[in-house]
């Protein structure tokens, strides 16, 4: 494995992986209704030496008994790895072709999903156990993305190391596109993301889209933006770590930051990153089966605006639909003229046969085609979400999770601006995000953003006053933690961050500790130098900071796991170190390497 010096809070160097005084397998946590969680804190870093290093919380108590924990590297790209079946190698994140081939570059060096040349790097990464093996699938955010699946051994302190991996295939779905968060399902498959699928009306303005040319064999020929911007779905089918593949087109096409699974295993909910996005909810047919459904869009009610605002929620039927189905446009290389007709506005008004909408892609007039309902509903599920009325003003929402003890799910609003404020641009006078659209959110600039608490309830109706075919339907979204802006004066230890550290500041993945009070937040701040993970008490109101991240890199990937092989973990990725910032003070090439990994061990509890 590649290794690396990293430091504990004591300042102890280590070499390659954080030692911990725990045996490799912890006893577990006597079951209990609500189980006492609390981190030490992490102190916010100052010097240099402290902001090239992963600092990682040494110690939490669980129920009054102290346990040690620290960081452990699974793997980092461009780390070279026996492939699963020990024929080959294969370098952790290289980006392959539709025929497995590895895309280079120009001057010959290989694709490896890891810097902002090429993407952002490892994302979202599961945790598997079949039949006592271990196993992580780990997903690329870049164009055209990947997806690994690494076996994995405990190490002696009870950390996990990968020891072999391989890519898995998606060209049977014409590969894969910028994945971005994930889960593992209640029924322990993969479920991905891919994010910030290209617009049909304007492809000539995407990078990513034109990247493709390498992944195909026909190059800009085989194009079309409707192969992307989809649910994928990665199910381990043996305990050699052979994998099935699929893309659940059912679920709609958007920025896909997240699918969050809830415990009734068919309800899923759906955040769409990037500016004037939309919330989805999906409802299966069938639990643990995404392959049909229907897709809602919220529509939200204003009660106030202060902490974040406070909204009633109201669900919006786009439709029902199967993979199947929609896979059947897909395939025929669909164009948004089959779907709708788009008109220019006249001084913001449209004509009076099309509606107005405004959507990431900004101000629109459109004018449904007859017949085109589902295929509008999934190809272009933002469009048709605006067009039916739905709330697409939501800036930057990015990761879920939920707290069952309490019935609420948490979204986490990277920035609230632009099509969250009313009618401004960051404070400023704007009609850019708001005009043709409903104007529903009207907050105060906030750049730092928050989380939003959603109650969820049974018995709800949808916007049409038809019953919800689920028992775990969102009716609100509140403000429960927000960032604070802060200038620090010069001279300060904090000189030139823009929000506060001690408030969170940017939110992006986010995960809850089963049967605790802790929600654990992840960041991705350009508005700080130093991004960090915190544990925040849902009951208390506190924050404790435990984790933070090298110069230029953020945090994604959090995920809690009660029992992997004996022990908890909480899963972390430290993507693109010296990549969004400081890209001067990198010392060596292994520096950009993005780091895939845990923290624990935990001892295993429920």
């Amino acid at each position: 494995m590649a290794y690396t010096v990293l430091k504990s809070v004591t300042g102890a160097v280590l070499l390659g992986l954080i030692f911990t005084a725990c045996s490799t397998t912890q006893p577990s946590v006597s079951s209990q209704s609500l189980n006492d969680v609390a981190f030490k804190s992490v102190d916010a870093p100052i010097s240099d030496a402290q902001k090239r290093q992963i600092l990682t919380s040494e110690e939490v108590t669980i129920n009054g008994k102290s346990y040690k924990i620290g960081w452990h590297t699974i793997a980092r790209t461009g780390q070279v790895l026996p492939s699963l079946d020990g024929k080959t190698t294969e370098i952790f994140g290289q980006i392959k072709n539709e025929a497995g081939v590895p895309i280079n570059h120009k001057d010959g060096s290989p694709f490896v999903c890891k810097t902002s040349k090429d993407g952002s790097g490892p994302d979202h990464t599961t945790l598997h156990e079949r039949n006592g093996q271990l196993y992580a699938i780990t997903q690329f955010e870049c164009g055209p993305g990947a997806m690994y699946i690494s076996r994995l051994e405990k190490t002696a302190e009870g950390g996990l190391k990968a020891v072999a991996t391989s890519p898995i295939s998606q060209a049977d779905y014409y590969g894969g596109w910028v994945h971005c968060a994930g889960m593992k399902t209640p029924w322990g498959s993969h479920l991905g993301s891919e994010e910030y699928e290209p617009n049909a009306r304007a492809l000539a303005k995407d990078e990513y889209y034109f990247n493709f040319t390498l992944y195909f064999k026909e190059g800009e020929k085989a194009l079309n933006p409707y192969y992307w911007g989809w649910m994928p779905e990665v199910t381990i089918t043996s305990d050699k770590g052979d994998t099935k593949y699929v893309k659940h087109y059912a679920m709609g096409r958007f920025a896909h930051e997240l699918g969050y699974v809830m415990p009734d295993e068919k309800t899923v909910y759906l955040t769409d990153d990037g500016v004037n996005g939309a919330l989805f909810m999906f409802i299966a047919d069938q639990p643990k089966d995404l392959s049909a459904g229907t897709l809602y869009s919220a529509k939200l009610e204003q009660k106030s605006d202060r902490n974040g605002g406070a909204f009633n929620l109201t669900w919006i039927n786009l439709g029902h639909a199967s993979d199947a189905q929609i896979r059947s446009y897909v395939d025929k290389k669909f164009s948004i003229d089959a779907m709708f007709e788009v008109a220019k506005d006249m001084n913001g008004k449209c004509p009076a046969d099309f509606r107005s909408v405004n959507t990431s892609w900004g101000f629109e007039c459109l004018k449904l085609k007859e017949g085109m309902e589902i295929a509008a509903s999934r190809l272009e599920a933002r469009r048709y979400a605006a067009y039916l009325g739905a709330t697409t003003e939501f800036n930057k929402k990015e990761g879920i999770t939920f707290n069952p003890k309490t019935n609420q799910l948490y979204i986490a609003i990277s920035r609230v601006l632009y099509g969250m404020e009313d009618y401004k641009k960051s404070g400023e006078a704007s009609d850019k995000y708001d005009q043709g659209g409903g104007n529903h959110i009207k907050l105060p600039r906030n750049d730092c953003g928050g989380v939003y608490r959603l109650d969820i309830a049974s018995g709800q109706k949808d916007a049409n006053g038809a019953p919800l075919a689920s028992a775990m339907v969102a009716t609100t979204f509140v403000g429960e933690v927000m960032g604070e802006m802060k200038t620090y004066p010069k001279g300060s230890d904090y000189e030139g961050n823009k929000c506060s550290v001690d408030a969170i500041a940017e939110p992006d993945n986010l995960t809850f500790i089963k049967n605790s009070n802790l929600l654990i937040i992840g960041e991705d701040t350009g508005l700080r130098q130093i991004d960090y993970m915190w544990a925040y008490n849902v009951e208390t109101k506190k924050l404790t900071r435990i984790f933070t991240t090298p110069y230029g890199s953020e945090t994604t990937s959090p995920f809690w796991y009660p029992n992997i092989g004996g022990n908890a973990y909480l899963t972390a990725v430290v993507q693109h170190p010296y990549g969004e910032s400081d890209k001067d003070k990198k010392s060596s090439p292994q520096d950009i390497e993005s780091w895939v990994g845990v923290v624990g061990p935990f001892p295993a509890f429920e």
